[in-house]
Parts: C-alpha cells; structure tokens; sequence
C-alpha cells in the first residue's frame, strides 16, 4: 500500500512539472529590463534559468570559501582523532604497566599521553608512581614539586608527600604534617590510618588507637586493627570482639572475659564462631588453663571443647587434633588424648606434639616411640605478610619492615595483604581525585 502511494505521489509531481514546462514553453511572455543604458530582453522561461545559473554560481562559491577557510580546522580535526586513538592506546598501555610494576612503560605512555592530550595532572601523577615503583626519590620529588603546583592536584601531592616521608623512613616529619591533614580531612581513612601506623610504630597504642577512632565510619579494613589497639589500652574485649572476630588476640581477650564473668557458655560460643578460620591453638590453651581450679572444672571446658572441635576433625588441618589432645590432657583422660594424637602423620607432627606425647607418656609410665622415623617440623609461628619475617608471638607492627596489622598465624585462614608497597598505597584511592582529561582542539 506504501509503495502504490509512494508512486501515486511520483506521478502527479511528473505531471505537475511537465504542465508548468508545457504551459512556460506555450506562454514564455516577454520581460525587458532595463539598467543604465543597457537592454535586456528575454522570456519568462530564460529568467527562470538566468536566476538558477546565479543562485548555482553564489552557493559554489560559498561552499569554496568555505572549504579553504576550514582546511587548519579539519586538520586539526583528523590530527586530533588520531591523537585520541593513540591516547586510548597509551592509557591501555598504563593499565598493564600498572599492574605489572613496568616503571619505564609507565614513564613512556604518560609521556606520549602528555603530548596527545595536553594533560599535566593525570601524566604528572603517572610520572610521580613511575619513580615511586624505581625507587629514583630525586625523581619522585620533582614530580611532586609539579604536582604541588597543579591546583586541582593538592590532595595528590599531599598523599605523595606523606610517601615519599615514609619511604624515607622520616616518620617524624610525617607524623607532623599527617597531625596538619588528618585535622584538614576529618574524614579522610588514608591519612588517618597513616598517622595511627605512626604511633602503633612508636608504642603509642592509644594515640593510635585515637587516630582511626575518631573516624565517623570506620571502614572494614580498618576495623581489625582498631580491635586490636583495643585490646592494647585495655579496653573492653567486648567492644573490640564486635569491631571484629578475626583478630586471635581479641578472641583470647574475649574468652578470658567471659570466664571472668564464669560465663562458659558463651566463651566456648566465641571459640565455636571462630575456630575454622582462626585455628590458633593458644586459644585453646587459654580455654582450658585460664583462672581453671580443679579436675571437675577441667573435665567440664573439656567436654565442651570436644563438643565444639569434634566436627573438624577430619579437616585437613592438625590443630584441631592437636588441641583436643591438649584438652583431653588438661582433663587427665590420658587415651583420649594419645588417640588424637596418633591421628597426625608422623611426617606432620611437630614439637609440640611431641612435647605432649612425652608428657602422657611421663603420666601413663609407658615408655612409646612415638616419632620413630626421626623427622620433627618446626612449630608454627607467627609471619609478617609484607616481609615474611617469622616472630615467636604477635605483634601489631613489624619490627623488620613497619608493616601494621600485617603478623598472622601461619595456621589461620584469614589472609593479610602487605600495605608496606608504598606505590600501591597511594594508588588506593587517590583516583578519585582526579579531573577529567581534556583534549585540546
């Protein structure tokens, strides 16, 4: 129906037009003009064509007018387009370097970014990491120096002055300019965290402690550490278990209060919470031993003990046959715990295990080769996940890299990642930060 419309139309245009043509060629009249002391004479039909001849004339002459005036601006055009292409290649470029840690293909494509997007912030913040991932400090303070006089790059180079002060391993100058920042952004989580690593460094718990408290939303990561600084100043194990239970200094804190308050119940209910992951057999040490009097009170938390461990057993991990060994032996119920005990591979049993095969067999009177093959593996320890130095017991900071909040149980389940790597750092959030690149036409 359409298409028969569509050529309806078609055919009363035709015939419209040839009756005009037919009618101007039967009727053509006669026009004389005349100009000064010219004549013209003509037809109605050759005015028409003179007029149309001159309107031609008049838009091709402003068509190529305007085609040579816009010859720079469509250079500039095509010039442009490709420099975005070549910008969006150099930025994909970055990306991989940067996860990679490729400094010199960092250094390479912000300079090219540079020249194609006339950008000084995001290629000077770029520049800056480059020389951060080499550890070139000249470099890195020359970049910041131009970043300090970009105005919308202030935040920026604030957070690169504190790292370069902490790469510098300048902790007192740091401390004193992160006092200046942390008052300036209230609410600023990268500052503060860094000023309370600063006086967690010093011993200083409850400036520390403090320094991230007086946050008005704590993030999660965050909140482990302030658990712990809690259970430094001595406060309540409470207040620190709800912040978080994946701390094993706040869990052992927090079982010791509730046997405190002879609450067995729900100290074992802590123990149950957090067992799977934390695996830490002190806990279990602290459960059975802590303000424990007599043999009934010990065959009490350890029929509670099994209750709780006996589902993990068959786990892959010896600390839960260890740890009921160990409560079986608090409880004098010698068997039970030898029985645990000969659960652990002998390729797998370490000095601790030993250490308590010789006291049941001290108590039973019976003489046992109990590691007959001669091979005894170390004890676990204590690891910092920045620098992996091992430590005999916990601590909040490192003693050999400054890592905060970094030393984990070996045996525990909860993984810490380092926060020691000065350019991830400050690649944590200052992203945000940043304007919008514009290209220049």
């Amino acid at each position: 129906m359409r298409i028969v419309i569509k050529v309806l139309k078609l055919f009363l245009i035709l015939i419209f037009t040839s009756s005009v043509v037919v009618w101007l060629s039967e009727n053509p009249g006669k026009v004389e003009i005349f100009w000064e002391n010219y004549f013209f004479e003509t037809n109605l039909l050759g005015l028409v064509l003179i007029f149309f001849f001159l309107i031609s004339a008049i838009l091709i002459l402003i068509y190529t007018f305007r085609s040579i005036k816009d010859i720079p601006k469509n250079f500039r055009n095509k010039r442009n387009v490709k420099y975005l292409q070549l910008a969006n290649n150099s930025l994909d470029n970055i990306a991989g370097a940067l996860l990679t840690g490729d400094s010199s293909n960092i250094e390479k494509n912000s300079r090219m970014l540079k020249k194609y997007l006339k950008n000084d912030f995001f290629t000077t913040f770029m520049l800056f990491n480059s020389s951060l991932i080499k550890n070139d400090m000249n470099e890195s303070l020359k970049y910041l120096r131009v970043l300090e006089s970009i105005p919308k790059a202030e935040y920026v180079a604030e957070r690169g002055r504190i790292v370069l002060f902490l790469k510098n391993n300048n902790q007192k100058e740091a401390k004193n300019v992160l006092l200046n920042l942390c008052k300036k952004y209230p609410d600023d989580i990268w500052f503060h965290e860094k000023l309370s690593r600063i006086y967690a460094f010093e011993k200083n718990w409850k400036l520390a402690h403090d320094a991230i408290n007086n946050l008005k939303k704590i993030p999660d990561q965050l909140k482990s550490n302030l658990a712990n600084l809690k259970i430094l100043i001595g406060a309540e194990a409470l207040d620190a278990y709800k912040l978080s239970n994946q701390s094993i200094p706040v869990v052992n804190e927090t079982i010791k209060f509730y046997i405190d308050q002879q609450n067995l119940k729900k100290a074992i209910g802590v123990l149950s919470k957090t067992w799977s992951q934390l695996l830490c057999f002190d806990i279990i040490k602290t459960f059975m031993q802590y303000k424990a009097q007599g043999d009934k009170e010990a065959l009490k938390r350890y029929r509670l003990i099994v209750k709780t461990l006996k589902k993990h057993v068959n786990e892959k991990s010896n600390e839960t046959k260890l740890s009921l060994a160990f409560a079986s032996f608090e409880a004098k119920i010698w068997g039970e715990a030898e029985k645990y005990l000969d659960q652990i591979r002998k390729t797998e049993r370490d000095h601790r295990v030993i250490s308590l095969y010789k006291k049941i067999s001290e108590q039973t009177k019976e003489q046992k080769f109990f590691n007959d093959n001669g091979i005894i593996i170390p004890d676990p320890k204590w690891k910092c996940s920045a620098c992996n130095s091992e430590k005999k017991e916990w601590q909040l900071t490192c003693e050999n890299c400054s890592a905060f909040g970094q030393i984990i149980w070996t045996k525990s389940k909860f993984e810490k990642h380092t926060d020691i790597d000065f350019f991830r750092e400050f690649l944590q959030n200052p992203l945000r930060h940043l304007p919008q690149m514009k290209r220049e036409n």
